[in-house]
Protein backbone atom coordinates (compact mmCIF):
# COMPACT_ATOMS: atom_id res chain seq x y z
CA UNK A 1 0.00 0.00 0.00
CA UNK A 2 1.35 3.90 -0.97
CA UNK A 3 1.30 5.85 2.21
CA UNK A 4 1.62 10.05 1.28
CA UNK A 5 1.92 11.78 4.56
CA UNK A 6 1.31 15.35 4.80
CA UNK A 7 1.83 15.75 8.38
CA UNK A 8 4.39 18.74 9.41
CA UNK A 9 4.87 16.63 12.62
CA UNK A 10 6.38 13.85 10.96
CA UNK A 11 9.88 13.59 9.31
CA UNK A 12 11.03 11.61 6.40
CA UNK A 13 10.92 8.58 8.68
CA UNK A 14 7.36 8.96 9.93
CA UNK A 15 8.26 9.98 13.65
CA UNK A 16 7.01 12.64 15.68
CA UNK A 17 9.97 14.51 17.90
CA UNK A 18 9.57 15.71 21.12
CA UNK A 19 9.52 19.10 19.71
CA UNK A 20 6.88 18.05 17.29
CA UNK A 21 5.06 16.31 19.61
CA UNK A 22 4.65 19.66 21.74
CA UNK A 23 3.87 21.67 19.01
CA UNK A 24 1.48 19.04 18.07
CA UNK A 25 -0.25 19.14 21.15
CA UNK A 26 -0.46 22.50 21.54
CA UNK A 27 -2.33 22.96 18.55
CA UNK A 28 -4.55 20.14 18.28
CA UNK A 29 -5.08 19.51 22.16
CA UNK A 30 -3.90 16.81 24.21
CA UNK A 31 -5.74 13.81 22.17
CA UNK A 32 -3.73 14.68 19.42
CA UNK A 33 -0.46 12.15 19.92
CA UNK A 34 -2.93 9.77 21.00
CA UNK A 35 -4.57 9.62 17.56
CA UNK A 36 -1.54 10.20 15.07
CA UNK A 37 -0.55 6.52 17.44
CA UNK A 38 -3.76 5.07 16.24
CA UNK A 39 -3.54 6.34 12.46
CA UNK A 40 -0.23 4.56 12.80
CA UNK A 41 -1.60 1.64 14.04
CA UNK A 42 -4.21 1.54 11.56
CA UNK A 43 -1.95 2.41 8.41
CA UNK A 44 1.03 -0.94 9.53
CA UNK A 45 -2.74 -3.32 9.77
CA UNK A 46 -4.40 -2.20 6.19
CA UNK A 47 -0.74 -2.71 5.07
CA UNK A 48 -0.60 -6.12 5.81
CA UNK A 49 -3.37 -6.73 3.68
CA UNK A 50 -3.74 -4.07 0.75
CA UNK A 51 -0.98 -3.44 -2.42
CA UNK A 52 0.29 -1.27 -4.30
CA UNK A 53 -2.97 -0.56 -6.38
CA UNK A 54 -4.10 1.33 -3.06
CA UNK A 55 -3.09 4.82 -1.79
CA UNK A 56 -3.98 6.06 1.58
CA UNK A 57 -3.41 9.59 2.26
CA UNK A 58 -2.89 10.89 5.91
CA UNK A 59 -3.13 14.29 7.63
CA UNK A 60 -4.47 15.63 4.23
CA UNK A 61 -5.80 19.63 4.70
CA UNK A 62 -8.67 19.95 2.08
CA UNK A 63 -7.55 23.06 -0.19
CA UNK A 64 -9.56 25.84 0.04
CA UNK A 65 -10.36 24.96 3.89
CA UNK A 66 -8.17 24.87 7.14
CA UNK A 67 -10.03 21.22 7.62
CA UNK A 68 -7.39 18.16 8.27
CA UNK A 69 -8.29 14.74 7.03
CA UNK A 70 -6.50 11.98 9.11
CA UNK A 71 -6.72 9.01 6.86
CA UNK A 72 -8.00 8.93 2.99
CA UNK A 73 -8.26 5.65 0.94
CA UNK A 74 -8.15 5.64 -2.34
CA UNK A 75 -8.57 1.93 -4.08
CA UNK A 76 -9.84 0.09 -6.95
CA UNK A 77 -13.22 -0.11 -5.04
CA UNK A 78 -14.00 3.84 -4.33
CA UNK A 79 -13.31 5.97 -1.79
CA UNK A 80 -12.78 5.91 1.86
CA UNK A 81 -12.18 8.46 4.58
CA UNK A 82 -11.31 6.76 7.87
CA UNK A 83 -11.32 8.23 10.89
CA UNK A 84 -8.90 6.16 13.39
CA UNK A 85 -9.53 6.58 17.13
CA UNK A 86 -7.67 5.91 20.58
CA UNK A 87 -10.46 6.18 22.98
CA UNK A 88 -11.01 3.21 25.27
CA UNK A 89 -14.32 2.31 26.77
CA UNK A 90 -17.92 0.71 25.65
CA UNK A 91 -20.10 3.17 23.16
CA UNK A 92 -22.96 2.74 21.10
CA UNK A 93 -24.26 3.71 17.66
CA UNK A 94 -27.52 3.59 17.52
CA UNK A 95 -28.71 5.79 14.39
CA UNK A 96 -26.91 9.50 14.43
CA UNK A 97 -26.52 9.10 18.19
CA UNK A 98 -23.21 8.17 19.84
CA UNK A 99 -23.35 7.32 23.25
CA UNK A 100 -21.02 6.12 25.89
CA UNK A 101 -21.95 4.00 28.62
CA UNK A 102 -21.97 5.61 31.73
CA UNK A 103 -20.13 2.87 34.57
CA UNK A 104 -22.14 4.81 37.53
CA UNK A 105 -25.17 5.43 36.26
CA UNK A 106 -25.68 1.91 34.35
CA UNK A 107 -26.70 3.61 31.20
CA UNK A 108 -25.57 4.84 27.99
CA UNK A 109 -25.77 8.48 27.72
CA UNK A 110 -24.76 10.74 25.17
CA UNK A 111 -20.90 11.25 24.18
CA UNK A 112 -19.09 14.50 22.79
CA UNK A 113 -17.83 14.77 20.22
CA UNK A 114 -20.25 12.59 18.24
CA UNK A 115 -17.95 10.89 16.29
CA UNK A 116 -20.18 9.63 13.75
CA UNK A 117 -21.46 12.78 12.66
CA UNK A 118 -17.77 13.62 12.97
CA UNK A 119 -16.32 11.57 10.47
CA UNK A 120 -19.39 11.49 8.35
CA UNK A 121 -18.98 15.33 8.11
CA UNK A 122 -15.89 14.69 7.03
CA UNK A 123 -16.44 12.50 4.35
CA UNK A 124 -19.03 14.44 2.58
CA UNK A 125 -16.55 17.35 2.75
CA UNK A 126 -14.10 15.16 0.92
CA UNK A 127 -16.75 14.19 -1.75
CA UNK A 128 -17.86 17.91 -1.89
CA UNK A 129 -14.60 19.01 -2.76
CA UNK A 130 -13.76 16.06 -5.28
CA UNK A 131 -17.22 17.21 -7.12
CA UNK A 132 -16.42 20.70 -7.59
CA UNK A 133 -12.87 20.10 -8.09
CA UNK A 134 -13.14 17.32 -11.38
CA UNK A 135 -16.24 19.48 -12.10
CA UNK A 136 -14.04 22.28 -12.96
CA UNK A 137 -10.86 20.08 -14.52
CA UNK A 138 -14.22 18.78 -16.95
CA UNK A 139 -13.14 15.38 -16.26
CA UNK A 140 -17.24 15.17 -15.97
CA UNK A 141 -18.36 16.73 -18.51
CA UNK A 142 -19.56 13.80 -21.19
CA UNK A 143 -19.66 11.07 -18.34
CA UNK A 144 -15.94 11.20 -18.62
CA UNK A 145 -15.20 10.53 -15.42
CA UNK A 146 -18.13 9.21 -12.34
CA UNK A 147 -17.28 10.11 -9.33
CA UNK A 148 -18.15 7.49 -6.75
CA UNK A 149 -19.21 8.19 -3.34
CA UNK A 150 -17.03 8.50 -0.14
CA UNK A 151 -17.57 6.10 2.13
CA UNK A 152 -17.15 7.20 6.09
CA UNK A 153 -15.53 4.56 8.44
CA UNK A 154 -14.98 4.85 11.99
CA UNK A 155 -12.51 3.31 13.10
CA UNK A 156 -10.40 1.90 16.79
CA UNK A 157 -6.82 1.10 17.61
CA UNK A 158 -7.18 0.11 21.26
CA UNK A 159 -8.57 -3.67 21.75
CA UNK A 160 -10.34 -2.15 25.08
CA UNK A 161 -13.10 -0.35 22.84
CA UNK A 162 -16.36 -2.04 22.37
CA UNK A 163 -18.88 -0.68 20.12
CA UNK A 164 -22.31 -1.55 19.95
CA UNK A 165 -24.16 -0.38 16.57
CA UNK A 166 -27.89 -0.48 16.01
CA UNK A 167 -28.50 0.81 12.60
CA UNK A 168 -25.52 3.33 12.26
CA UNK A 169 -24.74 5.69 10.20
CA UNK A 170 -21.56 5.13 8.68
CA UNK A 171 -19.19 1.64 8.97
CA UNK A 172 -17.40 1.15 12.49
CA UNK A 173 -15.00 -0.70 12.76
CA UNK A 174 -13.33 -2.33 15.95
CA UNK A 175 -9.37 -3.28 15.96
CA UNK A 176 -9.84 -6.82 15.96
CA UNK A 177 -11.83 -6.68 12.82
CA UNK A 178 -9.43 -4.23 10.93
CA UNK A 179 -8.07 -7.04 9.03
CA UNK A 180 -11.24 -8.40 8.15
CA UNK A 181 -12.47 -4.93 6.35
CA UNK A 182 -9.36 -4.62 4.61
CA UNK A 183 -9.33 -8.16 2.71
CA UNK A 184 -13.68 -7.46 2.77
CA UNK A 185 -12.09 -5.02 0.59
CA UNK A 186 -10.61 -6.48 -1.97
CA UNK A 187 -13.53 -8.22 -2.72
CA UNK A 188 -15.68 -5.84 -3.98
CA UNK A 189 -15.87 -5.40 -7.73
CA UNK A 190 -13.42 -2.42 -8.93
CA UNK A 191 -14.64 1.01 -9.75
CA UNK A 192 -11.39 3.11 -10.88
CA UNK A 193 -8.46 2.64 -12.17
CA UNK A 194 -5.26 3.40 -11.39
CA UNK A 195 -5.05 6.88 -13.57
CA UNK A 196 -8.74 7.19 -11.37
CA UNK A 197 -6.54 7.57 -7.71
CA UNK A 198 -4.05 9.63 -9.64
CA UNK A 199 -6.55 12.08 -10.48
CA UNK A 200 -7.78 12.44 -6.99
CA UNK A 201 -4.70 12.30 -5.51
CA UNK A 202 -3.64 15.58 -7.27
CA UNK A 203 -6.83 16.81 -6.32
CA UNK A 204 -6.31 16.47 -3.33
CA UNK A 205 -2.32 16.94 -2.61
CA UNK A 206 -1.30 19.28 -5.57
CA UNK A 207 -4.55 20.66 -7.21
CA UNK A 208 -4.60 22.90 -10.43
CA UNK A 209 -7.09 26.04 -9.99
CA UNK A 210 -7.94 27.26 -13.10
CA UNK A 211 -6.27 31.32 -13.27
CA UNK A 212 -8.88 33.90 -13.21
CA UNK A 213 -9.95 35.51 -16.70
CA UNK A 214 -8.54 39.20 -16.96
CA UNK A 215 -10.69 41.61 -17.96
CA UNK A 216 -10.73 42.72 -21.92
CA UNK A 217 -10.69 46.29 -20.90
CA UNK A 218 -7.69 45.91 -18.09
CA UNK A 219 -4.45 47.98 -19.16
CA UNK A 220 -1.89 46.07 -20.42
CA UNK A 221 0.46 46.78 -17.12
CA UNK A 222 -2.55 46.69 -15.16
CA UNK A 223 -2.63 43.91 -12.13
CA UNK A 224 -3.78 40.63 -12.82
CA UNK A 225 -8.01 39.82 -11.92
CA UNK A 226 -7.51 38.14 -8.26
CA UNK A 227 -11.45 37.03 -8.34
CA UNK A 228 -11.80 33.52 -7.40
CA UNK A 229 -12.85 31.14 -9.60
CA UNK A 230 -16.25 30.35 -8.32
CA UNK A 231 -16.91 26.99 -7.94
CA UNK A 232 -20.31 26.79 -6.72
CA UNK A 233 -23.47 29.21 -7.01
CA UNK A 234 -23.94 32.65 -4.63
CA UNK A 235 -24.37 31.60 -1.16
CA UNK A 236 -22.09 28.93 -0.52
CA UNK A 237 -18.66 29.66 0.54
CA UNK A 238 -16.52 27.48 -1.29
CA UNK A 239 -14.84 29.24 -4.27
CA UNK A 240 -11.36 29.12 -4.60
CA UNK A 241 -8.16 27.69 -2.71
CA UNK A 242 -8.09 30.46 -0.47
CA UNK A 243 -11.71 29.60 0.49
CA UNK A 244 -13.09 27.21 2.75
CA UNK A 245 -15.80 24.36 1.69
CA UNK A 246 -19.23 24.82 2.24
CA UNK A 247 -20.58 22.71 4.94
CA UNK A 248 -23.71 23.32 7.16
CA UNK A 249 -23.41 25.27 10.26
CA UNK A 250 -23.39 22.15 13.03
CA UNK A 251 -20.81 20.44 10.77
CA UNK A 252 -18.45 23.33 10.79
CA UNK A 253 -18.96 23.67 14.22
CA UNK A 254 -18.07 20.15 14.95
CA UNK A 255 -14.92 20.41 12.55
CA UNK A 256 -13.43 23.84 14.06
CA UNK A 257 -11.96 25.29 16.87
CA UNK A 258 -10.54 27.70 18.47
CA UNK A 259 -6.91 27.60 18.02
CA UNK A 260 -6.06 27.23 21.84
CA UNK A 261 -8.53 24.91 23.71
CA UNK A 262 -8.34 25.65 27.54
CA UNK A 263 -6.59 22.18 28.32
CA UNK A 264 -3.94 23.43 25.49
CA UNK A 265 -3.81 27.02 27.61
CA UNK A 266 -2.94 24.53 30.93
CA UNK A 267 -0.21 22.52 28.93
CA UNK A 268 0.94 25.69 27.78
CA UNK A 269 1.13 27.15 31.36
CA UNK A 270 2.99 23.59 32.82
CA UNK A 271 5.94 24.18 29.91
CA UNK A 272 6.37 27.74 30.79
CA UNK A 273 6.56 27.45 34.53
CA UNK A 274 8.81 23.92 34.31
CA UNK A 275 11.28 26.41 31.79
CA UNK A 276 11.01 29.10 34.52
CA UNK A 277 12.60 26.81 37.17
CA UNK A 278 15.22 25.68 35.33
CA UNK A 279 15.84 29.45 34.65
CA UNK A 280 16.29 29.67 37.82
CA UNK A 281 18.36 27.07 38.81
CA UNK A 282 20.73 27.87 36.12
CA UNK A 283 20.85 31.39 37.68
CA UNK A 284 21.30 29.66 41.05
CA UNK A 285 24.52 27.56 39.64
CA UNK A 286 26.13 30.46 38.03
CA UNK A 287 25.51 32.75 41.19
CA UNK A 288 27.18 30.11 43.40
CA UNK A 289 30.05 29.26 41.21
CA UNK A 290 30.89 33.44 40.77
CA UNK A 291 30.37 33.49 44.90
CA UNK A 292 33.12 30.27 45.15
CA UNK A 293 35.07 31.00 42.28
Amino acid sequence: MNVIDRSEFRDEEGVIALESRIRGTLQHGLSWYGEMQAQEFVSERLDKTLDRGHTLLRNVVIPGTNISVSMILLSPQGIRVLEPSSIKGVFRAKGEEWLKFDSRGRRFKRARPNLQAQTLDLAQLVHRYLQKYLESQGYLEGQEYNLPEVEAVLMFANPRTHVDTARPRIRIVQTDAIDHFAANLLEFQPIMDQEDIEILIEALTDPKFPEPERPAEAEEDAEPSVSPYEFVEEGEIFTSEAEPVMLPVQAVNRLSSLPFTRNQWILLAVIAFFELIILIVFAMLILSNLAYG
